[in-house]
């Protein structure tokens, strides 16, 4: 397994897609199934809620990940020294239950968040995503070279559908918030398109990236930081359609793996640049 960690030779990213698909089905199964039974809550040392949702979602996919020999970063995993990750020629990013408050509360749009990370030598970017909205019974996946799809989670046999953002875009734009979103619609999209030319709403989860994916939004932004695990799954969906989320501030592209697992406010857009 030590050699397979190491490992810097290219892998096949359909067949790894395909392995990552099925887990990730197991896991929404799962959380179906849990939305309908007593949870079992607790908080972490920060104040967020976890549920046994959260450690059963967990176990399905690092498990079933395990036999790629890729190392499995997960929200409710242990976290490998940034000394020692940064090393690894690439990694699986996972949040098991992203939207837990939601799901507690049976909200919709609570996800599954998976990315593959790769490492060019210098900066870390995801090469793979999925995200599985297990109550809307729809997943998205994507990767470089691999385009965009959305399937049913519950029929494996049935087709995927490719998902393309050529769209024409006019005002005015939907803008995708958070539940918990402080900032304001100036401090959110100043300086991308004119603040009175759009309407925001909220939004759980890592649905948010999936929806301007595929064209049902046209921004989502976030004035503060994310975990990684949060955003990795939804900008590789967006990579594969030519786009990036990007830092909020900077406007650069989002890199990952860094010291705390953490990135600033962002934005996602698939309003194009003013020339």
């Amino acid at each position: 397994m030590a050699e397979a960690l190491l490992s810097s030779d290219p892998i096949d990213l359909k067949a790894t897609m395909d392995h990552a698909l099925s887990v990730v089905r197991t896991a929404a199964a799962e959380l179906a199934r849990l939305s309908h039974t007593e949870l079992q809550v607790q908080y972490k040392g920060d104040g967020s809620p976890v549920t046994n949702a959260d450690h059963a979602s967990h176990e399905i996919i690092t498990s079933g990940l395990s036999s790629l020999g890729i190392p499995v970063i997960s929200e409710e995993g242990g976290r490998t020294p940034h000394a020692e990750r940064r090393t690894w020629p690439r990694m699986w990013l996972v949040d098991p239950l992203d939207g837990t408050g939601s799901f507690i509360r049976m909200r919709s749009g609570y996800a599954i968040n998976v990315a593959l990370l790769e490492s060019d030598g210098h900066e870390w970017l995801p090469v793979l995503g999925i995200v599985a909205v297990p109550d809307r019974d729809t997943v998205y996946f994507g990767g470089r070279d691999l385009g965009t799809w959305k399937a049913r989670i519950d029929d494996a046999a049935r087709p995927a559908k490719p998902i393309r953002s050529d769209d024409d875009i006019a005002p005015p734009y939907d803008l995708l918030i958070s539940w918990n979103e402080g900032g304001t619609l100036n401090d959110l999209v100043a300086g991308t398109v004119d603040p009175t030319q759009v309407r925001m709403r909220p939004v759980s989860g890592a649905h948010k990236f999936c929806l301007v994916a595929e064209g049902k939004a046209d921004i989502h932004a976030r004035s503060t930081g994310y975990y990684e695990w949060d955003c990795a799954a939804g900008d590789a969906l967006f990579r594969a359609q030519g786009l990036a989320v990007r830092d909020i501030v900077t406007g650069r592209p989002l890199t990952y793996n860094g010291p705390i697992l953490r990135v600033g406010g962002l934005i996602a857009t698939r309003i194009p640049e003013a020339d």
